[in-house]
This record gives C-alpha cells, structure tokens and sequence, in this order.
C-alpha cells in the first residue's frame, strides 16, 4: 500500500471507527448522560465494536507487527511508565479516600476502559501512526496523531450535551497522549501504551464515581476550575516529551 492511498483509507477508517464509538454509545445511552455513565453498567457494547472494527482494519492491512501488534522490543523501557503510574495511583489512592463505588460498577469500568485503551491506542498509535510515519518524518507523524487524538474527543459533546467539557477535556486527551505515544516509540510495542492508557482511564472514571454526590458549587466554575484537567495532565505531557527527545535524531519509524 503507498503512502499515498494509505492515509486516505486510514482517515476513512478512523471516521468509521469514531462514528462506532460516538452513535454507537449515543444510541446505547439513549440520549445525553455523564462521560463514562455507561462504562459501569455492563460490557459498553459500540467501544468493543469499535476496537474489533480497527483490529480487522489492522489486520487487513497487513504487516500487523508495524501497528505494534507486537511483544516489547525493549524491555527495560517500562520502567519508563513510572511518572503516568503515579498519576494512576494517586487517582486512585483519592477514590479509596473519597469512597470507593461498588465493587460491580468498578469492575465493569476496568473491563471497558482497558477496551477503550485497547481500541483508542490501536486507532491512533498503531493504525494511525503506522500511515502517517509511511508519509511524513517521525514527529510531524507523532504531532498529526497526537492533535487527531484530542479532537477526537470533542466529540464527547454529542453524548455529554456539555460544549466546554469537551472542549476541555480535547487538550487534556491532547496532552495526555503524548505519554501513549512516548511508551509506543520507547518500547517499540503498542500493548504497553494500552494498558497504561486503560488504568489511567480506569483511574479516572473510578475518582469521578467516587466524587459524585459530595459537595457541589451551584455556581459557574472559575476558569481554573475549568482548565485544571489540562492543567493537571501538563506534567505528564512535559515528561512524555522528554523521553521522545532523541526520536528525530534516532530516527525511530515504528515499523523498524
């Protein structure tokens, strides 16, 4: 496949694999409801068919090792996941303070978010990468994928109904898939940046069920309040950016 026909199929694979995910979810909820409401409730069927869609599409064309479907090439590079970790576990450790949802819910929410990591991570980093590294140098690829990852998630407007929630949480996802992406490079596999990917969602969404019922403002959010999510993941981004810092000159095409 040239790279020229490669990024036309994989663009229409992705707005494929978004309409799954969006309608799906949308039809499922039967209109509007919190980010996530769904992810607790059972298997969230549309994100399972979405990650099997982009799988087929991975598979299809060929070379599936180039996606990172693939084991660890440089093992010693998960240590490298130790700040995101972090991250994770204090989410955690805050749900545990705040009061942790039933078991039931926390279950479901495990099993779909590593869904969703499996899903995001193999549309983007894997499928996505794979094309746009086949037509440009390393970071114009790394920057194409990393920008598409966040809008992609204003599309959560369509299940939420909230403008800037989503806007919002665009150039959080933005940032925080940088991270995904460093662990793709550094450790030439997609499996560790789907996995990093699920419990840090699975983090996330376990603080918020935590945090629901407490206290709440009937006021509008401070512009802080509103921009904390980007500016809490900032960090991360920063760190992830150190350890891509030599791909340019390494030179690090994924399909190597």
């Amino acid at each position: 496949m040239t790279p020229r026909i490669a990024i036309p199929i994989t663009l229409a694979a992705f707005a494929l694999w978004a309409a799954i995910t969006v309608i799906g979810s949308r039809l499922m909820a039967g209109g509007t409801e919190e980010l996530g409401g769904a992810l607790g409730r059972g298997i969230d069927w549309p994100i399972l068919a979405a990650g099997a869609f982009i799988l087929g599409v991975a598979l299809w064309q060929g070379r599936a090792e180039e996606t990172g479907l693939r084991a660890v090439q440089h093992p010693g590079t998960l240590r490298l996941a130790w700040f995101p970790m972090l991250y994770i576990l204090g989410g955690l450790g805050t749900a545990v303070a705040l009061g942790l949802p039933p078991a039931t819910v926390m279950i479901w929410v495990l099993i779909n978010t590593l869904i969703v990591g499996f899903s995001e991570e193999l549309m983007f980093r894997g499928v996505m990468l794979r094309s746009f590294r086949r037509r440009f140098s390393i970071w114009p690829a790394v920057l194409l994928t990393s920008l598409l990852f966040g809008a992609v998630h204003s599309l959560n407007i369509f299940t939420t109904g909230e403008v800037a929630q989503s806007l919002i949480q665009s150039c959080a996802a933005a940032l925080s898939g940088l991270i995904f992406m460093a662990m793709r490079l550094r450790t030439g596999s997609i499996w560790p940046p789907m996995v990093l990917h699920g419990l840090w969602d699975f983090a996330t969404f376990t603080l918020g069920a935590s945090a629901q019922g407490g206290p709440t403002d009937a006021t509008d959010p401070s512009i802080v309040m509103m921009v904390f999510p980007v500016l809490l993941v900032l960090p991360n981004a920063i760190y992830a950016l150190y350890l891509m810092r030599n791909i340019g000159r390494d030179n690090a095409d994924p399909s190597s």
